[in-house]
């Protein structure tokens, strides 16, 4: 028969463990005291993907062959890693790699838009072409100028629409009035249809920054749109007082 052991030899090894985790315990705490901070492996624990990828320099070649894959989360992982490079100056806006690479992903989902007709493609990423339009502005050459005039003129989703007219804005440059004559022309497209008032808004901000330059061309279908969402429907009002704030600026 099986002796089953006594209720005060349970005891004594329920208090021996608990007498263990806490020498450990206190153990651990000491170390962090010491040291200011956990272990290593504990702190690798808690990082994400995305930072330990952030933290270390990616070169613009990988990075660049990342953008070209069918991958949205390759692609929206390198732009993360090109815009903290542009921000922190380890990268230079006129590296021609890094503007292909940015370029390709502006590029790629409306071209097999348009190849399709009539389906969306599985690579359409509207959420990494988001991005790349905003590094577009980071890079701010005229290359990229001319590419965000392309993404506003046909880019059918009006959040990146809107991210390119942010960037335009942010470069400022418009000493041929192709910008604002670009601009202007996809306002008229939001008003013969249902404006998207993301979109309006952005070109809005867009013009106001273009015309505060000096030696830009403002086009004056350009002026003319501003106008047409200061005094007419279907904006709001917020749409309208912004565009009378934009009229006094041009």
């Amino acid at each position: 028969m099986k002796r089953i052991p006594s209720r005060s030899v349970l005891a004594s090894a329920l208090l021996c463990g608990l007498l263990f985790l806490s020498i450990s315990s206190l153990a651990h705490t000491q170390a962090v005291a010491r040291t200011g901070s956990r272990p290593a492996a504990a702190d690798q624990a808690l990082q994400t993907i995305d930072e330990i990828y952030l933290e270390s320099y990616v070169p613009i070649r990988v990075l660049h062959a990342q953008l070209r894959t069918n991958n949205l989360e390759h692609q929206l992982l390198a732009l993360a890693a090109i815009e903290d490079q542009l921000r922190t100056g380890r990268v230079s806006p006129s590296d021609p790699t890094l503007f292909d690479g940015v370029a390709f992903v502006l590029n790629e989902g409306v071209a097999n838009i348009a190849y399709s007709r009539s389906t969306i493609p599985y690579d359409y990423h509207p959420k990494a072409r988001l991005h790349a339009a905003r590094i577009m502005g980071l890079i701010g050459t005229e290359g990229a100028r001319i590419q965000l005039v392309q993404t506003v003129t046909i880019d059918p989703d009006p959040a990146v629409r809107a991210s390119a007219l942010y960037s335009l804005g942010q470069i400022g440059r418009d000493l041929d009035g192709h910008t604002s004559q670009a601009i202007a022309a996809m306002m008229q497209r939001e008003h013969r249809g249902t404006p998207d008032f993301g979109a309006v808004y952005a070109a809005l901000v867009a013009l106001e920054q273009i015309a505060s330059h000096e030696g830009n061309v403002i086009d004056r279908a350009a002026l003319d749109m501003v106008m047409e969402v200061a005094v007419g429907k279907p904006y709001n009002r917020l749409l309208r007082s912004r565009a009378m704030q934009v009229l006094s600026a041009m």
